[in-house]
């Protein structure tokens, strides 16, 4: 989930995606996408103020 929110910081500092907006963003592993998050993302000024609004999918661990 971290890196999931990174990205989302990362795209809002490139002005790639509205931070007045609800978005989802999507990391995983190298085995591919399975956290997806929808958030209200801020730049990295505004770290702090980031929203995690529903985690949408998350993985689970069986061993």
């Amino acid at each position: 989930m971290k890196v999931a929110v990174e990205i989302a910081c990362m795209a809002a500092d490139a002005g790639y995606i509205p931070i007045d907006r609800d978005v989802v963003a999507i990391a995983g592993t190298g085995r591919g996408a399975d956290t997806a998050i929808l958030i209200t993302p801020k730049t990295s000024r505004n770290f702090f103020d980031i929203k995690i609004k529903e985690i949408i999918a998350k993985p689970v661990y069986k061993e």
